[in-house]
């Protein structure tokens, strides 16, 4: 126990910025953010380097003799493959930085600096001298070489520093001047402790620079997995809204070909203008699946005069259509007029009293909106009832979600029964801008 307690008053701090970093990996283990892999090599490294310190400091303190000449001695042999990893190990953390932080290219060309510092060192166990030696009383004394190792490591923080002005240049800022920040600390800890301001503080240092840019990546992670969740909605939506286009309704396919077949025998032109409107609406509908971008509202405007068209074949003088376009300087999602439209004939005109009604289709512009207002002076209904989304309303609960995902538009309805149906598309001006590039 005293061992562990000398352990841990010598390198408390070392030990509990890596018990963090080890914690901060273990709660983003699932994740798994980019870089994770490169900060469990840095981790693993420090705890050597901890290690390798705590043994030092506790021979030095408990099995250290002044009077022994140690120099035919194991313990010998022991600090300088002790110091020698010491060397190796903390520009290999600085290597393993960069390929952590910057989109290195050349990786093994980039590692050469840090294959000499491992040879000198292995060289100075077989010869000390070279880079550093103990004497017989373990006092270490520096060797020609003695700046190999910090200079390896300076070369990798200099690329550091390097690839965060071009961070900087391509507007990365955040990652720029968390980078810059780690290099300064690091820099810092250097010329303080060549100074003699401060003494074996490199681990920590290390340590918390490993700690601020995961924290950073974290953040990134977690801010692009919300991006990501996002596009997975927006992408499931679209999904959704293609199984509903492509599920043309049956009544209304039955209805339109009767009422054609009937104007075969009545009135041969008429049937066949009739079934080219009858496949135009198919076709658009069809085409409609394949698109992801919001289209014009001229474009909506004709497809809902085709299906009206069809719809007057059947309902003949009973159904009365008014246009009354005044905007068609903007785009929405496709197919979320004509859906409305038929709502207004299908729940609106048709199970009104006296089975015939006025269907108003008009656009107008205000200064924050686009509005497309559909009215019908049918039965009407209750607008509590939408919020039990039952297959009667499935319709405008799409609509008003492709609204409000794909342009942040809204949808109002106004109704009672009896007292007619009024649908309002509202289309911001700031986002119909931006998506017409304008």
């Amino acid at each position: 126990m005293k061992l562990v307690s000398e352990f841990l008053q010598l390198n408390l701090l070392s030990v509990a910025l890596i018990l963090g970093i080890i914690i901060m990996l273990i709660e983003n283990r699932r994740e798994r953010p980019y870089g994770t892999d490169h900060v469990i090599a840095i981790v693993i490294m420090l705890s050597v380097i901890v290690v390798n310190a705590g043994i030092r400091d506790w021979f030095m303190l408990f099995g250290y003799d002044s009077e022994r000449n140690y120099s035919r001695d194991v313990v010998l042999t022991l600090f300088n493959l002790r110091t020698a990893t010491e060397h190796i190990l903390f520009p290999l953390i600085a290597y393993v930085e960069l390929l952590l932080i910057a989109p290195v290219q050349k990786k093994h060309i980039i590692f050469i600096p840090e294959v000499v510092c491992i040879i000198s060192e292995i060289a100075n166990i077989a010869k000390p001298g070279i880079i550093f030696r103990y004497n017989k009383h373990l006092d270490c004394a520096d060797g020609p070489l003695m700046m190999l190792p910090y200079f390896v490591g300076m070369i990798y923080l200099l690329l550091l520093m390097r690839y965060s002005i071009l961070f900087i240049k391509e507007k990365e800022m955040s990652k720029g001047a968390t980078v810059i920040f780690i290099v300064f600390l690091t820099l810092a800890e250097c010329y303080l402790e060549a100074a003699g301001k401060v003494k074996d503080l490199m681990d920590e240092i290390v340590a918390l620079d490993v700690i601020i840019y995961y924290f950073y990546l974290v953040a990134i992670y977690q801010s692009e997995m919300k991006i990501k969740l996002r596009t997975s909605e927006l992408e499931l939506e679209r999904s959704k809204r293609m199984l509903m286009i492509s599920q043309i309704q049956p009544h209304f396919m039955y209805n339109s070909l009767t009422s054609i077949t009937y104007l075969c025998d009545k009135d041969a032109s008429q049937a066949k203008k009739a079934l080219i409107d009858f496949s135009k609406f198919l076709r658009k509908n069809l085409e409609a699946m394949s698109h992801k971008n919001l289209v014009p509202i001229t474009e909506e405007i004709e497809h809902t005069k085709v299906y009206l068209s069809l719809e007057k074949i059947r309902f003949g003088e009973d159904l009365d259509i008014v246009f009354d376009i005044n905007d068609i300087d903007f785009m929405l999602p496709v197919l979320t007029v004509q859906p409305l439209v038929e709502n207004a004939v299908k729940h609106g005109i048709n199970r009104s009293e006296s089975g015939c009604g006025t269907v108003c289709i008009s656009t107008e512009e205000t200064e924050e909106f686009h509005k497309v207002i559909i009215r019908d002076d049918g039965g009407g209904f209750d607008v509590n009832t939408l919020k039990d989304l039952d297959g009667s309303h499935i319709g405008i609960f799409n609509v008003r979600k492709r609204l409000y995902d794909e342009c942040g538009g809204k949808l109002i309805i106004k109704s009672a029964p009896d007292e007619g149906t009024e649908c309002t598309i509202l289309i911001p001006k700031e986002i119909h801008d931006e998506n017409s590039g304008n």
